[in-house]
């Protein structure tokens, strides 16, 4: 289980988040709603680790630990998908699979692309391969910023449909929102601006 407990953090006198309670058991899809500015995504990077904050602690009591995908599209533009992924694999220390890689590409509907460098994707295939970078490595706990940004309606079903597929895997998603749309398939929704629990 996910457990934060009185995490605060501020930008010089502005307090972003303030004293912040928070679960999340693994196996659970949570949707972290706000307007642009919010906190949502300086919640997901302090869970991720890669922000310090002023107060707190952040335990995920998990073996596989946490993903941590951000709102940047483009981070190697020179290299392809695959390579894309060989790279951020190394990073993790884990094993690249040929076969999970392929059928990735496949479910995701980019397969054409795989050839391409990332710059020259469209922002909706590049959302895409976000996604295939966490179908191929290991995690329990997938943080992830605006998801469904540049998504067509069927982008969005590929990636609920996945998203659910990593429920029943017993992985866990927490992932960032402006967007007011269906979240019936999310086991809880927080409203960053006053971190209130739905």
């Amino acid at each position: 289980m996910l457990k934060v407990r009185n995490l605060s953090k501020s930008f010089s006198n502005s307090s972003i988040l303030k004293d912040v309670n928070f679960t999340l058991d693994q196996g659970k899809i949570c949707a972290v709603l706000g307007s642009n500015g919010s906190g949502k995504t300086t919640f997901l990077k302090c869970l991720s680790g890669l922000m310090s904050y002023d107060e707190g602690v952040i335990d995920f009591g998990s073996k596989n630990g946490h993903l941590f995908l951000s709102d940047k599209l483009n981070i190697f533009g020179d290299l392809t998908i695959k390579q894309n992924l060989e790279v951020l694999s190394r990073y993790y220390n884990q094993d690249f699979n040929q076969a999970s890689f392929k059928e990735s590409l496949k479910l995701l509907n980019i397969n054409q692309y795989k050839e391409l460098p990332l710059k020259f994707l469209s922002r909706g295939n590049l959302q895409r391969n976000k996604l295939c970078v966490a179908i191929n490595l290991n995690w329990d706990y997938l943080l992830i910023d605006e998801p469904f940004s540049n998504l067509d309606y069927d982008g969005v079903k590929i990636f609920k449909d996945i998203f659910e597929n990593f429920k029943s895997e017993n992985k866990s998603i927490i992932f960032s929102t402006h967007q007011n749309d269906d979240n019936s398939f999310c086991d809880k929704l927080v409203i960053i601006e006053d971190f209130k629990e739905m």
